[in-house]
Formats: C-alpha cells, structure tokens, sequence
C-alpha cells in the first residue's frame, strides 16, 4: 500500500544535476508512495517530472526562487490551484556544503548574506507561504533539511553551519507554533552525500574520503536513497506523533 496515497507534496531543490541530486531522489521517492508532487527549483525540473509521469505517477514543475516572497507565494498559488491543497513540504533548496571553505577574517558581509537568504531566509518564507493551507486541513508535514556539520561545527563555513542551526531552531519553535493546527515540523540531517559533485570534489582531496568513512560507525558511504526511508516516514501518517526532531542520517558519524 502507498503511504502517501491522496497527498501533495513539494519538494524545493528538485532539478537533476550533479549538485541537485537529493531534491530529485526526494521528489521520486514521494511520487512513488503515491503523492503528487510539485518539484520546483530556479532549475529547470521538466526532465524529474517527466520521469516521475513515466512510472505512473503525478507532478507538476515549478520555478521558484527560495529567496524572493514573491516566487514563492506564485509557487504556492499555482499548486493550490493544481491540487487544491499541499500536506508535505520539503524545504530542500540549499547552497550546498561542498562551498569553499573561507576563513572568518575574509567572509564578507555580501558572502554571507547570499547564503543565508537561500538557507535559512528560503525555509522560512516557504513555511509561511504553506502554512496557511495546511492549517485549513488541519494537517502538514513540513520537513527541513538540516546538516549533521551543524553538530560537528566544521571550520571555515561559518555562514553554512549558522544557516542550519538556524534551520533547526526554527523547526523546534515552529513545531510549537504549528502543532495545535496538526502540523508536524521535523528536520531530516545529514553529512557528506555521494553525489556526482562531490565524488569530483573528493579527488582533489586526497586521504579525504578514507578519513569520513573511518568517522562513521558504519564504514559505508552515503548516497541520495539512504535518505529515502527517513524521508517517507516523516512524510507519512507513520510519525504522526513526532515533531520537533532532528533526524540524522549518516552511517553514525554524528550522535544526538
């Protein structure tokens, strides 16, 4: 049986491409527990929707730039007048943690709000804009996606680390907030993801990949599928009484 059968998804940072790689396994993955999905991005995300379409399923593409209010209340707009509701939102839409690496002496004031306004300013005016639709329902999912280097305080990407503390702050008080109204608020961590752009980043650092799979309890990659489970349990009626949590999923690297 799907478990997401009847519901509406969105995932933000769903195009393919080497640097989008999760936002595409994501919306895939809740298309295939029956939801119909909005896969939006400031990316072109036909060719995932096309896929997700091909296996049976239902999806809509959408632009959007997580930074403006504006881009997201027409993304809003337009899926509501789709589907006539939304009951899962995916905040995945990121600057991506492979950044490089800048000391806090060179960071600039430009740097780090560029960042941030995609970070931490994209999951808040995208949770605003949806709220509004699941209170009606009287029932949401809303997952962040949060980074288990938030944990670990990794040096040198102060704006990236601050952005999702951020994130996760803000999915403690929203859970608060957005509880009485059924709406469940969870964020979904992670570390280093397999992906194309980061097997090319990798090479460049020699002993690196060695050094990460020694730091897990499981010595293994991860790779955008082992995600998925987490995923569709937070999404589903499954966690239905759990919010306010930080799950992470990297082969035991970082403990909470």
């Amino acid at each position: 049986m799907q478990r997401l059968a009847g519901r509406v998804a969105m995932v933000t940072g769903a195009a393919h491409g080497p640097k989008a790689a999760i936002g595409s396994v994501f919306a895939k993955a809740l298309a295939a527990e029956g939801a119909s999905v909005v896969a939006a991005d400031c990316k072109d995300t036909s060719s995932v929707v096309r896929e997700i379409e091909a296996a049976g399923g239902t999806a809509l593409a959408l632009s959007v730039d997580v930074r403006e209010e504006a881009s997201i209340q027409a993304m809003i707009a337009a899926t509501e007048q789709r589907f006539g509701r939304l009951d899962i939102l995916v905040n995945n839409a990121a600057v991506g943690s492979n950044i490089p690496p800048i000391p806090l002496a060179d960071m600039t004031v430009e740097t780090w709000d560029e960042l941030m306004a995609v970070n931490a300013r994209g999951p808040f005016l995208c949770t605003k804009a949806a709220a509004p639709l699941m209170r009606r329902q009287q029932y949401g999912k809303i997952i962040n996606v949060g980074s288990a280097t938030m944990i670990e305080g990794l040096t040198h990407r102060l704006h990236y680390i601050a952005a999702k503390g951020a994130v996760m702050a803000m999915t403690r008080s929203l859970a608060r907030e957005l509880g009485p109204d059924g709406i469940r608020v969870n964020t979904i961590a992670f570390g280093l993801i397999t992906t194309p752009a980061i097997e090319a980043s990798i090479k460049g650092r020699p002993g690196h990949h060695e050094h990460v799979l020694e730091s897990r309890a499981i010595h293994k990659d991860v790779y955008p599928g082992d995600l998925t489970g987490t995923l569709i349990y937070l999404a589903s009626a499954d966690s239905d009484a759990v919010t306010g949590q930080f799950f992470v999923v990297d082969n035991g690297r970082v403990f909470t």
